[in-house]
């Protein structure tokens, strides 16, 4: 009886540890896109800083969003009541950080350091061009990863809510 109720008690800690990571990755998400790369575009001293400090935000982002992902996974494996939904939703989120981080970051970080300043090239340049396209594929591969993530936090990690007595 008492392996019974420390077990449960393991797997509540274990779905409250899932409502915590899928929380932290939303907010994640949402803040530094939503919050934080507004707010220093509005008050950096230069478009070209503004971007720059972004880019280092969501590097911390992206790759913090991955690491809960595989997190989160663990503790699913363990508790074997995870929906294949969730399971698709949670390799969607971090599928779409991987590609930002390591597929379009890259790109877009090859075209700063070809155009230098992007605002203080001419409208009609390729460069800018690029830029603007690989920017807008950026924020909507972080709006996807944001949506999957509030699907995630909205139902609520696993199938059962193991924290309830019997």
């Amino acid at each position: 009886m008492r392996d019974g109720v420390s077990s449960m008690k393991i797997e509540c800690l274990r779905g409250v540890a899932v409502r915590l990571l899928l929380a932290l990755m939303l907010g994640l998400l949402v803040v530094a896109g939503y919050v934080v790369a507004p707010v220093l575009f509005a008050k950096a001293g230069s478009s070209h800083e503004a971007g720059r400090l972004a880019g280092e935000i969501f590097h911390v982002v992206n790759n913090g969003v991955i690491i809960m992902a595989v997190a989160v996974g663990a503790f699913w494996v363990r508790m074997k009541s995870t929906p294949m939904l969730n399971w698709s939703l949670l390799l969607i989120l971090a599928s779409l950080a991987g590609i930002n981080e390591y597929g379009v970051s890259p790109i877009i970080a090859e075209l700063k350091l070809a155009a230098g300043p992007i605002d203080q090239l001419a409208e009609g340049d390729s460069l800018r061009a690029k830029f603007g396209m690989w920017h807008g594929v950026s924020a909507a591969l972080h709006m996807l990863a944001a949506i999957a993530s509030a699907i995630l936090v909205v139902l609520g990690g696993e199938k059962r809510n193991s924290c309830k007595e019997s």
